[in-house]
């Protein structure tokens, strides 16, 4: 398949609504967006790379979608709403026109469900492995935006849904917070946010860090997934290890006023009553990670996860 024919084919398939699109994937070397209306712009990038983060038999649909979500969460988890986005493709030769197509209506799948306007990229051909980049645009939500560096002591710390064992599948399909960080927002001040990426205890620490905090996390507390519960049986690791280590859960590390939690707890079910929303802990004004039983005794938690090695 040339160049060519994957641009006239993703001209072709990408249906574009969003009026502030002036101009959009096509002939033209940019996209031209009427940003008039906003006096915030966010954005962020995400890259996946071939035998880094998927392989040659996970589908090719299904790297489309986690390369839109990936980039996306990252401004749902700072209170923004994504509108645009661009993807830069790196194709290894050889893949063929099957491949490609499958990788686009992934990607479009998922950017039609949250609403976004693919609007332009690239497109490559290499000899070495698959890579994609994918930069998406858009606006704060009302209340935000929210950043990582804000979290305060006594705060309390949430997390939107389980965490743990994401490898079994979930981390092909990431769910995209928008709705539930929009929820947070209209409930109360959301002091400080990201979306888990890189196992729990690192992305807190990484929180905690930028705030110039610390946090006390109840082992009790923090929701396991039934795919982390699965997965201890095989790996020798605890179920609880898997939720603090284990990376790509794409959930809601949340910081807001402990004052505040009663009511978000009471009033969450009304918003989105199939997305769990839990007390893990709390922001403490000594710099350090404790990791507390149910006994009350306390053990250091080690910011450990998922890193890459340069």
């Amino acid at each position: 398949m040339s160049e060519h024919s994957l641009i006239a084919w993703l001209r072709n398939r990408i249906q574009i609504t969003d009026p502030a699109v002036l101009t959009g994937v096509g002939p033209d070397d940019c996209a031209i967006l009427d940003a008039s209306a906003m006096n915030r712009l966010a954005i962020s990038t995400d890259m996946l790379v071939e035998g880094t983060h998927f392989d040659q038999n996970i589908p090719a649909q299904a790297i489309g979608f986690k390369a839109m979500a990936a980039a996306a969460s990252d401004l749902a988890a700072s209170g923004c709403r994504p509108r645009w986005a661009l993807c830069a493709l790196g194709l290894r030769r050889g893949l063929g026109t099957h491949w490609a197509r499958e990788f686009g209506e992934g990607l479009i799948s998922c950017a039609e469900d949250l609403d976004i306007s693919l609007v332009g990229g690239d497109t490559t051909s290499t000899d070495g492995p698959v890579s994609i980049c994918v930069t998406v645009c858009g606006q704060p939500l009302a209340g935000g935006p929210v950043t990582r560096g804000n979290a305060k002591p006594g705060d309390a710390i949430l997390v939107t849904g389980s965490l743990g064992g994401s490898i079994q599948g979930r981390h092909l399909r990431p769910v995209v917070r928008l709705q539930e960080i929009e929820a947070l927002l209209n409930l109360a001040q959301v002091n400080a946010c990201m979306d888990i990426t890189d196992g729990l205890a690192l992305d807190l620490w990484r929180m905690m860090q930028e705030s110039s905090t610390g946090a006390i996390l109840e082992a009790e507390a923090i929701p396991l997934s039934p795919a982390a519960l699965d997965l201890s049986k095989e790996s020798g690791k605890s179920p609880l290890e898997h939720a603090l280590r284990d990376g790509e859960d794409f959930e809601l590390l949340v910081c807001l006023q402990q004052d505040d939690w009663p009511e978000v707890a009471g009033k969450w079910p009304e918003f989105l009553p199939n997305t769990p929303l839990t007390r893990i802990g709390e922001v403490t004004s000594e710099k350090s990670l404790w990791l507390a039983g149910k006994d009350g005794q306390r053990q250091e938690l080690l910011p450990q996860g998922y890193e890459h090695d340069f």
